[in-house]
């Protein structure tokens, strides 16, 4: 752990005792959920760091301007890393033809780079652990726009693959530590909101970025949308400059913090949790085309507005959980992944009617786009002295899960058809919402281990 005194210092994580010692300190609104309150010393509420680092309230109008402005850049780097994730797949059949290759290796531009992610984001992020989060974010979109601008020049397959891999191992370490350096700038109790408007880029991208990014491949081709999505970056790296203060590390520097987050059973509950409920999100969601298409019988013309329509009342749904998770946090993680499984298996037995599965999917895309804003909270709330590695293995466990996900999706889709993936779906998000509301409150029971 870094010197430097961290605002949630004196918080401890959920399931353990209270420590003796002096009164405690006041917690976040809706911690309690996540634990009992911390026994926090005086002497260490005292001793708070400025804005910089979660500040106090009483920070100058300018430096709260300039704190939020920096949320909204995180949150455009959301947006940015997101679109480019997912901008070959509207394109493929284009890029298969232009780099002479077959769809499904086009693909691994897809999975691959999903894959590179999840490996190595929790290394990464922990060995850049003792970097200033400004000059780390700074690097970071400086491979992002180099990755880009590569695959917007070049004409093979391999040297392709290159600028995609290079642009997941910036994505990994981006992941891990946007959420944490948004709450670091901006007052405490404003933290629950902070999550939500950067995390709101997930949602953005799936309403604005990537249709937008497909229509201009499709129309400019392919090297076109990579040059968009590129220049996207300098907006990103132009907004980190100007409005990012400097925020020294708090991480330990080494892999050893990933040794120690991984001893902690509470974190391995909530990063538990995540595979299970996005697995079962993007088993079906890979192949909900599919499944309109053959079981609703929608035409294929009507579908990009019905996805639209989901990414529309995910916008909706993430910025709703910023008002709820932080007074309710295990609670929120309940009820939205047990609504998520009546609504896959709504979809699955009443997946011919069309106007139950417009509503189902408004659902679904309300019910999904909180449940980000609430893990990553729940994540960071456990280890507050390494939130960032240990938002580095939700990550991981957030990329794994779109592989698992698909992959399974799609062994259901040749054995079974579409219908059957949404019974599966189903049960996946209720596995999760047993797993929260049996062992969420406490982790299983066992404590934080101390630090070596």
């Amino acid at each position: 752990m870094s010197p430097s005194v961290t605002r949630q210092s004196g918080k401890r994580s959920a399931g353990t005792d209270p420590a003796p010692g002096p009164p405690s300190a006041p917690t976040r609104a809706g911690a309690s959920e996540a634990g009992p309150p911390a026994a926090a010393p005086a002497a260490a509420s005292a001793a708070a760091t400025p804005a910089t680092a979660g500040g106090p309230e009483a920070a100058a109008p300018g430096s709260v301007l300039r704190a939020w402005l920096a949320v909204v850049g995180l949150a455009l780097g959301v947006f940015s890393f997101v679109t480019t994730e997912t901008l070959p797949i509207g394109l493929l059949p284009s890029i298969a033809d232009g780099t002479s290759v077959s769809l499904g290796t086009a693909g691994f531009l897809v999975t691959g780079f999903a894959a590179l992610a999840a490996v190595t984001a929790a290394p990464l992020t922990a060995l850049t652990g003792r970097v200033d989060r400004k000059w780390l974010l700074v690097a970071l979109m400086v491979l992002y726009i180099a990755g880009n601008l590569m695959a917007a020049v070049v004409d093979g397959y391999a040297l392709l693959l290159v600028a995609r891999l290079i642009v997941a191992l910036a994505h990994g370490v981006f992941w891990s530590i946007a959420v944490s350096i948004a709450v670091r700038l901006v007052p405490e109790r404003h933290a629950v909101r902070a999550t939500s408007v950067v995390l709101g880029g997930i949602s953005l991208a799936s309403v604005a970025g990537t249709p937008l990014g497909t229509a201009v491949g499709q129309s400019a081709g392919w090297h076109a949308a990579f040059v968009c999505v590129g220049f996207l970056g300098f907006l990103v790296l132009g907004a980190s400059l100007l409005f990012m203060p400097a925020l020294p590390a708090r991480g330990s520097g080494s892999l050893s913090a990933l040794l120690h987050v991984l001893r902690h059973r509470a974190l391995r509950v909530a990063v538990g949790v995540t595979a299970l409920i996005m697995s079962g999100h993007f088993l079906a969601f890979t192949y909900v085309a599919p499944f309109l298409q053959e079981v609703t019988v929608v035409r294929p013309s009507l579908i990009g507005a019905l996805l639209l329509v989901f990414g529309a009342a995910g916008l909706a749904g993430n910025f709703a959980a910023g008002a709820v998770v932080g007074r309710a946090l295990r609670t929120s993680i309940i009820g939205c992944t047990g609504l998520l499984a009546v609504v896959m298996l709504i979809m699955y037995a009443g997946g011919t009617g069309g106007p139950l599965v417009i509503t189902m999917l408004v659902c679904w895309g309300v019910l999904y786009a909180a449940l980000p804003v609430a893990l990553q909270t729940w994540v960071m709330r456990l280890v507050p002295e390494e939130s960032e590695a240990a938002s580095s293995l939700y990550v991981a466990a957030f990329n794994g899960a779109i592989g698992v996900g698909s992959f399974i999706g799609g062994l259901i889709i040749d054995a079974s058809g579409p219908r059957l993936a949404m019974a599966v779906a189903g049960a996946f998000a209720l596995a999760a919402m047993l797993v929260t509301a049996v062992f969420g409150r406490s982790g299983g029971g066992a404590e934080r281990p101390a630090r070596p």
